[in-house]
């Protein structure tokens, strides 16, 4: 088991040989906070502990040491189960908290448009509990800027990778190469993009001619037409 899902921890016999049963000790709860703090999810972050259940006590473990672990595939973030177990005495103990881990994030710093493109002026920096957010809100602005909004925004609102689109590729007025694919034939041209368009968009495009095909843009400047 990895040594940031599993913490042995020794404490003093005289402390759990009071009674049968003993409420949950200062040093555990340290014990706890230091093992959630060497938690990979939290990394980097300043990290609060909230004990959901007040009167929660633990049997005692004489003669053996109290381990703190996870369940298998668990996820140390917001409402969390941390385990006592004590295999001397062969007992198991969850113990429900919720984990508030505080950290940097993106939000809208007036109100945004749908399809507005971002720039310095329109996002800011705050720092929050990141556990109450969606896994992905924006935690550095540079993420953010030069791409176009998928949906409007309220100030203060966070901004997640999935708000975000990638700017135009291709703009009204530049000029793309055409890859026109038929059946055993493939040419190329080139034209003027009419309407933008981001990668696999589908666009229209002016030849020469004068005649006007819809394609799909594929990379920058570069416009697929399928003739079949």
């Amino acid at each position: 088991m990895p040594l940031f899902n599993r913490f042995l921890m020794g404490f003093l016999l005289s402390t759990l040989s009071l009674g049968l049963h003993a409420a949950l000790p200062p040093e555990i709860e340290q014990a706890i906070k230091r093992f959630i703090q060497k938690s990979p999810t939290v990394n980097g972050l300043r990290v609060e502990t909230e004990w959901l259940e007040s009167n929660l006590t633990i049997p005692a473990c004489l003669g053996g040491n109290v381990e703190i672990l996870t369940p298998l595939g668990s996820r140390l973030w917001g409402r969390s189960i941390i385990q006592l177990r004590c295999t001397k005495a062969a007992w198991l103990i969850n113990v429900p908290v919720n984990i508030h881990a505080y950290g940097d994030y993106v939000v809208a710093s007036r109100y945004l448009p749908f399809g507005q493109k971002l720039e310095i002026g329109d996002i800011r920096v705050i720092e929050g509990d990141l556990t109450v957010l969606p896994d992905d809100v924006l935690r550095n602005p540079r993420a953010a800027y030069e791409r176009i909004l998928g949906k409007a925004l309220q100030m203060g609102m966070p901004i997640g990778l999935n708000d975000l689109k990638e700017s135009a590729v291709i703009k009204v007025g530049d000029p793309v190469r055409i890859q026109l694919t038929g059946k055993d034939f493939q040419v190329s041209g080139e034209g003027i993009a009419q309407t933008p368009g981001m990668i696999g968009d589908m666009v229209r495009v002016r030849l020469s001619d004068g005649q006007v095909l819809q394609g799909k843009v594929l990379r920058p400047g570069i416009i697929g037409v399928n003739m079949e």
